[in-house]
């Protein structure tokens, strides 16, 4: 028998069933840029915490949560129940992540006793991201298994890129307003209630009266060799070259987006002068443009292939960002944003359907399927963007000269355009050299799901 489990049949792929699991990206933007976003300045700000202690804890789960994502992944792909694999993790992870959401906020300690209130904000911290990427790995990882035609793949990303930004707006806008109204404990509350029912409603898409089926019918074909060791696991990630290739790309792509929107807020109020609303509009604008067009990308990845429509995608992006380099009014500044959210709907679409046919590959070649190992892997990686992005910002800033007075320097203001612009689009660039050599094009992709369906009837007829 050919080693490995016997494939999940996720049937075909419904419009219903999609919009199912989908809907689970509002859960996972929601409360990740609502954290990412706010917590810090929670606890410094609004609650008047010790500066130092809330960075140091903070810096720290972020190192912990890096060091977890191979472990979670590993543990992805080898945890078997009842209803198979990753199942498990989001119906019993769901309501402990909204409560640990909530609890991240509630903060009962008051900031005058330094260490118990840096322990509290500390542990909740850990716990909620722990919760997070367990469940948040898992509901990731279903999307090669339960779309598995290229043409299922680039639909179902595109509603989950338009739930994605929904998700993304309202992490990064509503937060600050839902506190003004009724504080931040209570907004905590309301978003970890909203996290679990969105959650809850990507169950359907799962099946569970089939996977319980079929972990039946796989228990009987188990062997040894059912699981890879942990070691070979991470050894056979790293030096898949169609995996490092798509990875190398989304890390500088990543890159260049986040350099944008980091110090967007540096150019707009030094080269363009405008308001904090002005400057949310920038990045609204852009995001409102990509929410209709992830469904013309859906149209246009069957037709040119994820290798081909990525690196158009890519391209678009560079492009718009053109603009910026000559803007000098807030209305040319929108325009160009405008732009950007054309590139940009694409790259977001894309991201599972790229995954999904390495992992595919990789199924082929190894007779495992690894959907935990390299979701986790890529989740690490881009979580590098941060403080590689915090590095260049921070070397520009002080080699230009900016100060923290009214005025800037010429050279200051050419640092914030060159921040984002030519920095990003350098960025960009090294992305499309890294995709260059990424071997699974259109023709290979579509050989891949037939040698798939082959590798299916052979395992189930043993």
């Amino acid at each position: 028998m050919a080693r490995g489990r016997v494939i999940e049949q996720s049937g075909k792929a419904t419009t219903g069933k999609i919009i199912s699991y989908t809907s689970g990206s509002i859960a996972a933007n929601l409360v990740s840029l609502a954290f990412g976003t706010y917590v810090q300045f929670y606890y410094t700000d609004v609650l008047k915490g010790n500066t130092e202690w809330i960075g140091l804890a903070v810096t720290i789960q972020a190192v912990y949560a890096t060091l977890l994502y191979p472990f979670l992944g590993y543990l992805s792909d080898r945890t078997h129940s009842r209803w198979g694999r990753r199942v498990p993790f989001i119906v019993y992870g769901a309501v402990p992540l909204g409560v640990a959401f909530m609890l991240v906020w509630l903060a009962p300690i008051p900031p005058s006793r330094v260490l118990l209130f840096t322990a509290y904000f500390f542990v909740t911290s850990i716990l909620y991201d722990t919760l997070f990427n367990l469940t948040m790995v898992n509901w990731s990882a279903l999307f090669p298994e339960l779309f598995q035609s290229s043409k299922e793949r680039a639909y179902a990303s595109a509603w989950k890129q338009m739930f994605g930004i929904v998700g993304l707006v309202a992490g990064l806008a509503l937060p600050r307003m839902i506190a003004s109204a009724i504080g931040w404990p209570l907004m905590g509350a309301l978003f970890g209630i909203l996290c679990i029912a969105t959650l809850l409603t990507t169950i359907p898409s799962m099946e569970l009266k089939r996977r319980r089926q079929e972990q039946l019918a796989r228990m009987a074909v188990a062997d040894a060799n059912m699981y890879m060791p942990v070691r070979q696991a991470l050894k056979y990630t790293l030096v898949n070259r169609s995996f490092m290739t798509f990875v190398g790309m989304r890390f500088f792509v990543q890159l260049g987006f986040t350099l944008l929107t980091a110090d967007l807020s540096f150019y707009a109020k030094y080269n363009l002068g405008i308001s904090g609303t002005q400057q949310s509009i920038l990045l609204l604008g852009t995001l409102v443009v990509a929410l209709p067009l992830v469904y013309v990308w859906g149209v246009i990845v069957p037709k040119l292939g994820a290798f081909g429509s990525e690196v158009l995608a890519i391209t678009l992006f560079g492009l718009a960002l053109i603009p910026f380099i000559f803007a000098k009014t807030y209305v040319a500044a929108l325009v160009a944003g405008l732009l950007i959210g054309i590139g940009l709907s694409g790259i977001l679409m894309l991201t599972d359907v790229l995954i999904s046919d390495v992992i595919d590959a990789d199924h082929i070649a190894t007779h495992h399927r690894r959907e935990g190992m390299f979701y986790s892997i890529h989740g690490l990686i881009l979580s590098l963007n941060t403080p590689v992005q915090a590095l260049l910002t921070t070397l520009v800033l002080v080699l230009t000269g900016y100060t923290h007075s009214g005025r800037q320097p010429a050279s200051a203001l050419f640092g914030f355009r060159f921040l984002i612009t030519f920095l990003p689009m350098l960025s960009l660039i090294i992305g499309l050299l890294f995709f260059i050599f990424y071997p699974l094009r259109k023709r290979q992709v579509a050989q891949n799901q037939k040698q798939l369906l082959t590798l299916e009837a052979t395992q189930h007829s043993h």
